[in-house]
Formats: structure tokens, C-alpha cells, sequence
């Protein structure tokens, strides 16, 4: 679906990716992680045409993204961090309509697109409301309604729920899933390691290379069990599941997160200390 290959990428001297390369494949979701500076929200600017390659060709599906910029961004749906730094309309509909008049939709069209959207991110209850009454995880689906408008084939998240309370992000994130299973292939930079419940592919960046990708299951074993665990930031279930591992040879990452299941494991271990 999306294949990067052989990049170079520079701000002035400083070399951000040298030979890069990386493959997404279509109906997955994946998560973007690295600490900052190690790439990753240069890597979406490149994805979306807003940087130009120094070298090397990122490709969507057939089309390059060299010479094709126009036909691949209506493929691709972009959510940012801070939703009110987004929007533009007072009005959800207006907002939802913005990017089809753009490419020319009828009004019969964009009538019938909106209440489907509206529908899907679980706001045609709300649609008469101004975007100033929306919380902040309802104005977040509005934005990623505005990226589903066009039907995109990928759906691109930078710390899309890093401004969210725990009910709220857990929303957008099964929203996300759904999307996923419909074959949108999700990609989400975030800095929240339990967000890895709901995604199938891990990417790690470290100082513009590839540490890491594979498997979420394969991925979060490497943290609780390996050494990957030393160089990131762990919430607390990561945290006393890579504890009890290292003292007691047990392998929770099943369970890892289930709260009550992490809680029963570290008071029964803790009682046999």
C-alpha cells in the first residue's frame, strides 16, 4: 500500500533519514513510536508532500508520490494533535463539506456523504449543535470524519489522541479498529505504549532509523521480556509486568492489559517476596 524506498531526507546540514525504507500494507493499523527528534512526524510530512525527498521514491499503491501528489492525497486522511487547531467551520456539517467542495462534490452528494460520516463517528445526534458545544474526543472524530470524506485509503493520526482523557481515547481507538476491519490501513504516532491494544503492527524510529517492526504481540514480549524495555517509557501495567518477568521468570503480556489480571499477579507475587 505504501512503500518508502531508499530516502534521503535533510533540514539544512542535519540528516534526518539516509537510505530509508519501510512498508505499510493495506488494512492494517499500525503505531508510529519513537522518542522525539527520531523522525516520525517528518516521516508524515513526507507522506503527504509537505517535505520533498532529497533522494529515493515513496510510493501509494501504483502512484508515485513524485508525480501523482494530487490523485494520492485524496487517498490519504490526516488528524492532528490539537482538534481546534483544525477545524475551520463553526458548523459540523460545513466542517464535514469543506473537502468535498474542494474536489467538486454535488450537493446531493455531500448531503448523503455527511450523514454517513455523522453516523460512523457517532455524531448525527449532535449535527445541528455548533462545533463550540462539541467536547474535545467529539471535535477529535469530527476531524477524523473531515479525513473520511473523500473515502481515503489511509488514515493518518500525529498524536491524534494525545489531548484525550482515557474514556475518550479508548473511543477514538475503537473507531480506529472499525475503520481497520472496513480495510483502511491506520497509521498512529503516539507516545502511549497501551494504545498498542488495538493495533496490529508496531514501527519504532530511533534517531531516523528503523529499530524496530513487526508484530504487536512480538513487539510487546520484546519490552517485557528483552532488552527493549530499558529504553522506553513504560506505564505502570508494562512496568510491573517487566518486574515480575525479571523476578520471578513469569510471562504476563496476555494479561497485560487487563488491570484486575496485572493487579492479582503483583499482589500474588508480592506475597510469596
Amino acid at each position: 500500500m505504501i512503500e518508502i524506498k531508499n530516502i534521503d531526507f535533510s533540514y539544512y546540514e542535519k540528516k534526518i533519514f539516509k537510505n530509508f525504507s519501510l512498508r505499510f500494507e493495506k488494512g492494517k493499523f499500525y503505531i508510529l513510536l519513537g522518542k522525539n527528534g527520531s523522525g516520525k512526524s517528518t516521516l508524515v510530512k513526507l507522506l503527504l508532500g509537505i517535505e520533498k525527498l532529497k533522494a529515493g521514491e515513496i510510493l501509494v499503491g501504483d502512484k508515485s508520490l513524485s508525480k501523482d501528489l494530487f490523485e494520492i492525497r485524496k487517498e490519504i486522511g490526516m488528524v492532528f494533535q490539537n482538534p481546534d487547531e483544525q477545524i475551520i467551520s463553526e458548523r459540523i456539517d460545513e466542517e464535514l463539506a469543506f473537502a468535498m467542495e474542494n474536489y467538486g462534490y454535488s450537493s446531493n452528494d455531500m448531503r448523503d456523504r455527511i450523514e454517513t460520516i455523522l453516523k460512523e463517528i457517532n455524531l448525527w445526534e449532535k449535527r445541528e449543535l455548533r462545533v463550540s458545544q462539541l467536547s474535545g474526543g467529539e471535535k477529535q472524530r469530527l476531524c477524523i470524519g473531515s479525513a473520511l470524506v473523500l473515502n481515503p485509503k489511509i488514515l493518518i493520526l500525529d498524536e491524534g489522541t494525545a489531548m484525550l482523557d482515557e474514556k475518550n481515547r479508548e473511543n477514538i481507538l475503537e473507531l480506529l479498529a472499525k475503520l481497520r476491519d472496513r480495510g483502511v490501513t491506520i497509521i498512529l504516532i503516539s507516545h502511549h505504549l497501551n494504545e498498542l491494544k488495538y493495533v496490529d503492527e508496531v514501527v519504532y524510529l530511533k534517531a531516523g532509523n528503523l529499530d524496530w517492526q513487526g508484530r504487536r504481540d512480538e513487539f510487546i514480549k520484546e519490552i517485557v521480556t528483552g532488552n527493549l524495555g530499558e529504553n522506553l517509557e513504560l506505564p505502570p501495567n508494562f512496568y510491573i509486568a517487566r518486574e515480575i518477568y525479571k523476578r520471578k521468570g513469569v510471562d504476563i503480556t496476555k494479561n497485560l492489559f487487563k488491570s484486575e489480571e496485572v493487579a492479582e499477579y503483583l499482589c500474588q507475587l508480592s506475597s510469596k517476596i
